[in-house]
């Protein structure tokens, strides 16, 4: 057996290139100076990798499965073929080459993963892989999927039956607590699941209203409906849990409804893995993210929680029309809402249709909730209908303080951040005075409230403070940088300021705004050739009108013809 080690063993050749591939992994492949079936092989495998960059991954699939039909024995068309097949969720071609790969040491860490959830419980005999995949990681999921394999299969999990009094060194991660939940109730050992269900609810904060769910049904399946229904008032406490599903289960509770099934095997491994996903979303990238959840998937296609994850990461990673596609097939049951919300506001995106605009609003009058509101004032705002947007933003607040004692801060935000653009600086300084108040620590806050008390020349040090603590809160962001290089600037800091500004233009390239800052700073310096790239740097980016004039300005009069800076 070829031992596969470190977590990202599956993904040296896939996740680095997005969902193309490298020039040189052309090279094992044939060239043009090949004979005619292999340009065939050739032209199919480059068509699949320009279908992959072109982010549309039905055509991928299918291209790359071609290419693997003309040439069977190719590790490598192999490996893209199965890639490929998982992250566009096509199934019927991962299935065909989930064995090769799985027995294959580029792809074989998610390979074997998937090949164990497509064989769970089928067949006579429990699954074995040339390959031996090791690490803490691939140890907790591959335990998972060998347990409930042989649950389905009748068999004993050795570990199951002994009594679940551990030390601190046997005690198992947060993540497979509710593995353990699982099984322990599956086997009727009732005292240790409740125990486990427990375990989970608490090491997992962030999946705090799945994991109640999940115990709250072993509640109800107990008959102990009242401490369900205690489980699930005290999770809608939680400022954090605004899920249907939650309030869907707490109705079910009180109208004495049906308790939940117990779940088979391999619905019950999917949900066992569901929580390890997040390790995956932690330490690998959005793609290696997705094809985790896609053999959860292909476990339960019917577990809405995590099709609704696959359609959220897809739309990280800019890939609309297959998060669509997901979201697509969450058509009832108490997600449904949010993902009709969702959809909405990801075709909004993709075209800005008023028709969108108009179903948003259909939804307002037929149920007002605050989601609804917020998602009827975020489309008016990005289309610039700010007066229309603030009365709504303005009813959130106050609906939001009724119903939890304080608004979110970023509906404080946006409200002052319309009444700015409709109102003016003025008006607008004390509705974001009154969002730091609530939010003192988020880098969104600071950055707008401290980069216009320095471009206004009101409390130049502490709007430079603001985005200093800005910059240690969010040292990626591009704009934010540029706030601070600003601030020095403005502060006759020249060498701070270029050394800030020029971060800013390296973290954001494409920032026009960024660029002819830097361009400033360089002009105070007297670095004048240096100056007037950076203003015609920005001159080629998106600019607003007052940004163009301010430059071109610039360019033929120099700094000191001033305005030292737009209004």
């Amino acid at each position: 057996m070829r031992p596969i080690t470190g977590f990202r063993a599956a993904l040296t050749s896939f996740l680095a290139l997005g969902l193309g591939l490298s020039v040189s992994a052309c090279a094992s492949l044939p060239d043009a100076g090949f004979g005619q079936e292999e340009r065939s092989v050739y032209g199919s495998y480059l068509a699949a990798r320009y279908a992959g960059s072109s982010r549309d991954l039905e055509a991928s699939s299918e291209l790359y499965a071609q290419a693997l039909n003309k040439a069977p024995d190719s590790s490598l068309i192999s490996q893209r073929a199965f890639f490929a097949a998982l992250v566009a969720g096509d199934f019927e071609r991962a299935d065909q080459v989930a064995e090769q790969a799985a027995n294959d040491p580029e792809t074989a860490q998610i390979a074997d993963l998937y090949w164990r959830a497509l064989t769970l419980g089928r067949g006579r005999e429990a699954v074995e892989l040339e390959t031996n995949i090791v690490g803490v990681f691939s140890n907790l999921v591959t335990t998972i999927l060998q347990d409930w394999d042989a649950i389905a299969r009748g068999e004993e999990v050795p570990w199951a039956r002994s009594e679940m009094r551990l030390n601190a060194s046997q005690m198992p991660s947060a993540e497979h607590w509710l593995h353990r939940a699982l099984v322990l109730e599956h086997l009727g050992q009732a005292y240790a699941a409740d125990a486990a269900y427990q375990n989970a609810r608490a090491g997992m904060p962030g999946l705090i209203s799945f994991n109640t769910l999940m115990y709250g049904a072993f509640l109800e399946r107990q008959g102990r409906s009242a401490e369900a229904r205690a489980l699930y008032e005290s999770a809608m406490e939680i400022r954090s849990v605004e899920r249907p599903d939650v309030e869907a289960a707490l109705a079910r509770v009180d109208r004495g409804g049906r308790p939940p099934r117990l779940l088979r095997p391999r619905e019950a491994a999917a949900r066992a893995l569901f929580p390890p996903a997040s390790i995956v979303s932690n330490r690998a990238g959005g793609e290696f993210t997705v094809m985790f959840l896609r053999v959860i998937q292909r476990l339960d296609p019917e577990f809405h929680y995590n099709t609704l994850t696959i359609a959220q990461m897809l739309d990280s990673l800019e890939l609309q029309e297959a998060a669509l596609a997901e979201y697509a097939k969450i058509e009832d049951g108490p997600l449904s809402e949010g993902v009709q919300m969702n959809r909405i506001w990801l075709q909004f995106r993709m075209q800005e249709d008023e028709s969108l605009v108009d179903e948003a609003r259909a939804l307002v009058e037929l149920n007002p909730t605050i989601p609804h509101q917020l998602l009827l004032a975020d489309m008016l705002r990005v289309t610039d209908r700010c007066s229309d947007a603030i009365p709504i933003y303005a009813n959130v607040i106050e609906q939001a303080r009724e119903d939890r004692g304080e608004a979110d801060w970023r509906y404080l935000f946006y409200q002052a951040a319309c009444t700015e653009i409709v109102e003016g600086w003025d008006v607008a300084e004390p509705l974001f005075e009154r969002t730091l108040q609530r939010a003192p620590d988020e880098s969104l806050v600071l950055n707008h409230l401290g980069y216009n008390l320095i471009v206004k020349g009101e409390q130049l040090e502490r709007g430079l403070n603001m985005v200093q603590r800005a910059v240690s809160l969010d040292p990626s962001n591009g704009a934010i940088v540029d706030s601070l290089g600003w601030g020095h600037y403005k502060l006759g800091n020249l060498t701070d300021a270029i050394y800030w500004l020029e971060r800013a233009v390296t973290l954001s390239p494409d920032s026009a705004t960024n660029n002819w800052h830097l361009g400033d700073a360089y002009a105070a310096a007297g670095r004048q050739l240096e100056a007037e790239f950076q203003w015609r740097r920005a001159l080629e980016l998106d600019l607003d009108d007052d940004e163009r004039v301010l430059i071109e300005r610039r360019l033929e009069l120099g700094l000191d013809a001033g305005p030292p800076d737009l209004p």
